[in-house]
């Protein structure tokens, strides 16, 4: 029972810690989208600069003898007043022509990107057939409008709160005089606070999208003023506007380099502005004020798929506050139940669940995108296609680290101790973060990731050896039940938040934070209780263990099975962020779609699991599974449209609900088995997939991400015929009797 006072507390506690957090998530969302727009603002003023650049090239003009460059930067920087500085640099970053503030020493992280936001201004990269023009734009305007939108989110957060004080306090006096019940609060809260962070959603998203129009009409404006210049600067050298010609040709191609307008057209008087387009008055030399009119309409389509998305952010955002007040929730709830019985030496199951819902957002919050930047830092090296494979090599060496960490783990625990290992690997994460970080090509990238795969070979291996060593089944089953579902959670929030910080700031500081939060965990761990001294139990090899594959069926599974499935798990983590790279995803979409994953196979797991196996046999179900995924991903390869990768990873995550169930008891069948040996032939067979795979997709990424997957269906489906084989034609005598137990 919790007395009145608590209840109120914990719920205030609880609703500041949410409004908080997606104050600073929505506000990073409405940042990014600011940026985005801003700068495709500010690039619009290039287009017929850079098609003056090109026309002249095409004529074999040095870009170092163009002369007028000057000239051309000028026209530039006068078009707005917060273009502050203009330069061109040659292929090789050598500035050759500039004007206004200095802009030198300004490259791209990654060759991909197309601005750079930094302190003292906004960097936007134009290309064209000899070099890029960088435009520097003035930084306080993003600043002012994020300041303003933060002044609606915080005017908005304290009217939640209040309401949430106002519901606490309702709540707590039609409460009877003994208290409140764990169980009703919990239902009480959790109604409070979703219906809280639904109102703040819809809110935000109803600004965000307010904003997002406006940042349309201002595409169009732009696009009327460089008309203007346009029009003006042919006039000016004697050709009067009614013998122009070519001006439709001229709209048109304009069309072409801005996606939000369906089409461009002039006329000789001004129309009313409609919902798909809008008229602007122009200025021509020589011609009375609003004689001629340029009439822009909107692409409706495009834009409406970008409200779409806009929305979609706000919601995924919503979503990942209500998981991490939930866990606060049972954290607090918990702690407090629990607290007083909490002996020295012994784990704290309630600060357990903390540490692995931590952990799990801060070690997953590059999976959205690390592909992407592996292919990325690749391209850069500018090799040939035939040598694709290296972009998977960084993803590689981290699962070979982490298959060195699962061979060691368990004679290291048991020489230093659950909680020094634990130390251990969080400190290998974070130094592995901090190298990611400084990794500017692909080598020191590798390298990192090396050393950053120790950290999830020695937590995850150590905290499930730790369950199995626990002499009391009840508390084996519990740590893997709260490891299972808080590790699950924090996956689903790490991938977002880490989407959309890159989207906003960039994958070094993805990295940093990484680094940050992991400094976190390291207290986590002592508040969790973890003992110096695992459990004292038999002691079990991969030697030992290596035994079982003298048994036909045995290493029959393995190489069959096993490994073509932990491969076919690389279309989740691998292949969709590359597809959704292409598709033009931003990191924070692809890490939304990503969540659906891990949200899925958390909550439906149990369910879907038993369902299966009270049905099928297990070594059946693994046959069924193997199919199932074959054919899911399968659609994918031979579509490759974005309806059939997201159907994909629905489908997918849907059969891993049972199949990775499956899997630990699909030998349970076969005559002289151990349980535990085949597990831990699964975690060493399972990793030498993840090894190999990620090579052998990239090898086909000259075809794209969706050809690069036909490696996952064509491995699936010859694994699938010989274990199908297997079930139907052999070994039928190594089967137990049905009356037979499990034999060690």
């Amino acid at each position: 029972m919790f007395t009145r006072s608590v209840f109120c507390r914990v719920l205030i506690i609880l609703c500041i810690i949410m409004i908080l957090f997606t104050t600073a998530l929505t506000t990073l969302s409405y940042r990014r989208m600011q940026a985005d727009t801003y700068v495709h603002d500010g690039v619009l003023n290039t287009v017929s600069t850079v098609r003056k650049l090109n026309y002249s090239l095409s004529f074999g003009k040095p870009l170092d003898k163009y002369y007028g460059l000057k000239e051309l930067l000028e026209e530039v920087e006068e078009l707005s007043w917060d273009i502050t500085g203009v330069c061109i640099t040659d292929l090789e970053g050598n500035v050759i022509e500039s004007t206004g503030e200095e802009i030198s020493g300004i490259t791209l992280q990654n060759p991909d990107n197309e601005y750079l936001v930094r302190r003292d201004g906004v960097y936007a990269f134009v290309p064209f057939d000899a070099g890029n023009i960088i435009i520097k734009q003035n930084i306080s305007v993003i600043n002012d409008r994020t300041r303003d939108y933060l002044k609606f989110l915080w005017g908005i957060d304290a009217l939640i709160l209040l309401a949430v004080i106002v519901s606490a306090l309702i709540t707590s006096l039609v409460a009877s005089s003994n208290g409140i019940s764990l169980k009703r609060f919990k239902i009480t809260s959790i109604l409070i606070l979703v219906t809280a962070q639904s109102l703040l959603g819809v809110l935000s998203m109803r600004h965000l999208d307010n904003s997002y129009q406006q940042s349309i009409a201002r595409i169009a404006e732009t696009t009327s003023l460089t008309v203007e210049r346009d029009i003006n600067a042919v006039i000016e050298k004697g050709v009067p506007y009614g013998q122009l010609k070519g001006l439709d040709g001229y709209l048109s191609n304009l069309v072409d380099d801005i996606p939000e307008l369906s089409n461009l057209s002039l006329g000789m008087q001004t129309q009313a502005t409609q919902n798909d387009m809008t008229g602007f008055d122009l200025d021509i030399d020589g011609m009375d004020s609003g004689a001629v009119s340029l009439l822009c309409y909107y692409d409706k389509e495009l834009i409406h798929s970008q409200r779409i998305n806009n929305i979609i952010d706000i919601l995924i955002l919503v979503l990942i506050t209500v998981f991490i007040s939930l866990e606060a929730s049972t954290f607090l709830t918990r702690h407090m139940e629990m607290k007083s019985e909490r002996k020295k030496g012994q784990l704290y199951l309630p600060g357990f669940r903390l540490f692995v819902f931590i952990q799990g957002i801060t070690f997953t919050l590059d999976v959205g995108f690390f592909s992407v930047l592996s292919a990325k830092l690749f391209r850069a090296m500018e090799l040939p296609q035939s040598m694709s494979f290296l972009s998977g090599m960084p993803n590689t060496m981290y699962s070979v680290a982490v298959l060195i960490g699962l061979l060691g783990c368990s004679s290291l625990i048991r020489r230093f101790g659950m909680k020094r290992m634990l130390i251990f690997g969080i400190v290998m994460g974070i130094v592995g973060y901090v190298l990611c970080a400084l990794a500017v090509n692909l080598s020191l990238l590798i390298m990192a990731r090396f050393v950053y795969g120790f950290c999830d070979g020695i937590i995850i291996n150590s905290i499930r050896l730790y369950a199995s060593s626990q002499s009391d089944p009840k508390m084996h089953t519990r740590i893997l039940v709260e490891y299972m579902a808080a590790a699950n959670l924090g996956v689903s929030c790490g991938v977002v938040i880490g989407g959309l910080i890159a989207d906003v700031a960039s994958y070094t500081f993805v990295f940093v934070t990484g680094a940050l939060l992991g400094i976190v965990c390291l207290f986590l761990i002592l508040f969790a209780g973890f003992p110096d001294r695992q459990e004292d139990g038999d002691k079990m090899s991969f030697l030992t263990a290596l035994k079982e594959m003298k048994k036909p069926r045995v290493a029959l599974f393995m190489i069959a099975a096993v490994i073509p499935v932990y491969i076919a798990t690389l279309f989740v983590a691998f292949t969709f962020p590359l597809f959704g790279d292409e598709a033009g995803f931003s990191n924070s979409m692809v890490s939304g779609c990503l969540m659906l994953n891990f949200i899925i196979v958390a909550y439906l797991t149990d369910p879907i699991s038993d369902w299966v196996i009270k049905r099928v046999r297990p070594d059946i179900a693994m046959g069924i599974y193997m199919l199932l995924q074959t054919a899911s991903i399968g659609v994918f390869v031979l579509s490759g449209s974005v309806w059939a990768a997201i159907l994909a990873l629905v489908l997918t995550s849907l059969w891993d609900c049972f199949g990775m169930v499956v899997m630990d008891l699909a030998l349970d069948h076969v005559e002289g088995t151990s349980t535990e040996k085949c597990t831990l032939l699964q975690m060493l067979f399972g990793k030498f997939g993840l090894v190999v795979g990620p090579v052998a997709i990239t090898s086909w990424l000259g075809k794209g991400a969706a050809g690069a997957t036909g490696v996952i269906v064509i491995i699936m489906l010859v694994g699938a015929l010989i274990y199908g084989s297997s079930l139907v034609f052999g070994y039928h005598s190594q089967l137990r009797k049905p009356d037979e137990g499990i034999k060690e």
